[in-house]
């Protein structure tokens, strides 16, 4: 039988008794909790074959388009015709080299080093993997035409095709996973050690992501009325017991000597460890690990935010947004018509934000609220749902019915391509605050005005709505601390899951 004093998700109590009050609570089935954990911890050697199945077919696709795109341009595509049927020995190298160069880049390991695993955290491996590749197949090939008389890659075929392996093969990566049961991912089942105020705080962001399922915490002297599954000395028999994808370490006060060992056990194991750095608010996914005699260092990664840097995101954002705006004339004319049949009053919001260097400017949205909502403001003030100078409530009764639906799939947000031509907006940054909300900002979060706020930005994909000021603050101030541009396009990427899942959208 299931002990119950060891029960999962989201926080495993040691007694029974508050264990089933709090699943009562959460109205949690008691047949989920005691049933065992699926079986599986690491993709099998069947979703590995698929994956690279999906690879070698997109390769193949990218070096034949690559191919007839050549011979398009040079209006040779009879003689290019002649040459794939006479090449095709060479050709082919080129595949089975660049997924040679995936397997050395570990793009087909069954266990992750990534706590989330994605398609968009592989693409910086995959684009270095099929260059090396690209490399390779053509060094091969100028052997081969020495020593066995084959004809030589024309470099040009390989850039092509490489070029098209870009797109192709990310793309088909992120559609087997989607489709493909084997690949389909179940949620990552994570142990926190640690408890208190900060572990908990990790726990949150955790739990913000629908890919993750925090089963419980350990800890020898639990903080803050954290409640735990055991010590930190049973990790072992937790990880092998509840089926943990992932241990990570947070904040414990137990002597680091013990917890060390323990975890250098797991290790053995073969159960991935991730460490949460004790000061991971000036940190971002830029900061990269040093090493001295052995010592590792984690640096605080600097801003590029040099004069060529912004000429390159001034230009992106111009070029994006203009197509973005031919893109979407037609349906914004039909969701303008919709505001203004569905209440009286202007199809158009505008209100006074900060933007950089605290210069005011007027901000455009569709309007998602009845005229008069400002002066309505006041008594609806203690259903506000956030901390801080912000305003947020769930329900609200101002928002007109093509209002909720504007808000919920940030539909209202397009008429702000326009501030983005105009300069005072970027398509990527902090969040734009009103002038109220900007006046509360002090100290260190000041820095969010060395940049223009943005349409998304890293609060976007981060939980909107959901987020308390402080942790506003901290994302606009991390962004701006470590920003790149490469930042900027993975959180463009980002943005569309965020907007269809409805994060933090109301």
């Amino acid at each position: 039988m299931t002990d119950t004093s060891r029960l999962s998700d989201p926080m495993p109590l040691v007694d029974d008794a508050p264990r089933l009050a709090k699943v009562a609570d959460t109205e949690e089935s008691l047949d989920r909790i005691l049933a065992k954990p699926e079986p599986t911890r690491h993709q099998g050697f069947s979703a590995v074959l698929w994956l690279a199945a999906a690879d070698f077919a997109a390769l193949c696709i990218s070096l034949a388009t690559g191919l007839f795109l050549l011979a398009f341009m040079s209006n040779a595509l009879r003689n290019s015709l002649d040459l794939w049927s006479y090449n095709t020995r060479a050709d082919m190298l080129l595949p089975f080299a660049i997924i040679t160069a995936f397997a050395t880049y570990g793009l087909y390991q069954r266990t992750s080093r990534r706590v989330r695993p994605t398609t968009f955290g592989e693409l910086r491996g995959l684009f270095h993997a099929i260059a090396a590749g690209g490399f390779l197949a053509e060094g091969v090939t100028l052997l081969g035409h020495r020593g066995y008389g084959w004809r030589e890659l024309p470099a040009s075929q390989v850039a092509a095709a490489c070029g098209m392996a870009l797109v192709l093969v990310p793309t088909g990566r992120a559609m087997i996973r989607h489709f493909l049961p084997v690949l389909r991912k179940r949620r990552i089942r994570v142990l926190i050690v640690g408890s208190g105020m900060m572990a908990t705080r990790v726990a949150t962001h955790l739990k913000s992501d629908r890919g993750i399922e925090v089963v419980g915490h350990v800890d020898d002297d639990p903080k803050g009325g954290t409640a735990v599954m055991g010590k930190v000395s049973e990790l072992p028999g937790l990880c092998k017991e509840y089926n943990i994808d992932r241990v990570l370490v947070s904040f414990s006060l137990t002597h680091p000597r013990d917890t060390t060992a323990i975890l250098r056990q797991l290790h053995r194991q073969q159960v991935p460890i991730s460490v949460v750095p004790r000061y991971f608010e000036l940190l971002s996914w830029r900061s990269e690990v040093d090493e001295i005699r052995g010592l590792p260092i984690l640096d605080v990664a600097p801003p590029y935010f040099g004069w060529g840097t912004r000429f390159v995101k001034r230009s992106f954002d111009l070029v994006a947004s203009s197509v973005l705006l031919a893109i979407v004339a037609v349906p914004l004319a039909i969701m303008a018509v919709a505001v203004k049949a569905s209440s009286p009053g202007p199809v158009f919001f505008s209100q006074e934000r900060l933007g950089r260097d605290r210069r005011p400017f007027r901000i455009y949205k569709l309007r998602t609220m009845r005229v008069g909502a400002e002066q309505e403001k006041a008594a609806i003030d203690a259903l506000n749902e956030v901390d801080g100078p912000l305003f947020k409530v769930h329900d609200d009764p101002r928002v007109t019915p093509v209002g909720r639906f504007l808000r919920r799939t940030s539909l209202d947000e397009l008429p702000q391509l326009f501030n983005v031509l105009l300069g005072q907006m970027s398509l990527v940054g902090p969040r734009p605050f009103v002038t109220e909300e900007a006046s509360k900002i002090t100290g260190w979060a000041l820095r969010r005005f060395e940049v223009r706020p943005g349409i998304t930005g890293l609060w976007q994909v981060s939980g909107r709505s959901d987020l308390s000021f402080d942790e506003l603050c901290h994302l606009d101030y991390i962004y701006v601390a470590s920003w790149s541009l490469w930042w900027d396009v993975k959180i463009a990427w980002q943005t569309p899951t965020s907007v269809l899942r409805r994060h933090g959208a109301y």
